[in-house]
């Protein structure tokens, strides 16, 4: 298994709380699993995955593919018991960080009135 962690929020709809995600093997991968939308996004780096299958291929065979890295990513490191996390500072954009900003933070406690 990886050592990472991801940011909480879910990049593939609304900010879904992974910190309350399941984690599953996919595919040979270690997802997490948003409790919303079953997004399944891999912990090691951040790549959203799903199942597809072509229609025009008889019989239908399902295959796992990918979306591209949606969520960012950090890493985790433990020194005697003590757990240690290095964010992820890399200016490349990903759609997670949306979810990160006060901005959508107050639209989302506004919503909860």
């Amino acid at each position: 298994m990886c050592n990472v962690s991801l940011s909480v929020g879910c990049v593939l709809d609304a900010g879904g709380p992974l910190q309350n995600g399941d984690i599953e093997e996919v595919a040979g991968r270690v997802c997490i699993v948003c409790p919303w939308h079953k997004y399944k996004i891999s912990v090691c780096d951040g790549e959203g995955v799903y199942q597809a299958v072509d229609p025009s291929v008889k019989p239908l065979k399902p295959r796992w593919c990918s979306k591209g890295v949606k969520q960012r990513v950090h890493k985790v490191t433990e020194v005697r018991g003590r757990v240690y996390i290095t964010l992820n500072t890399s200016p490349e954009h990903l759609e997670s960080d949306q979810y990160q900003t006060s901005k959508y933070r107050d639209a989302l406690h506004r919503n909860r009135k």
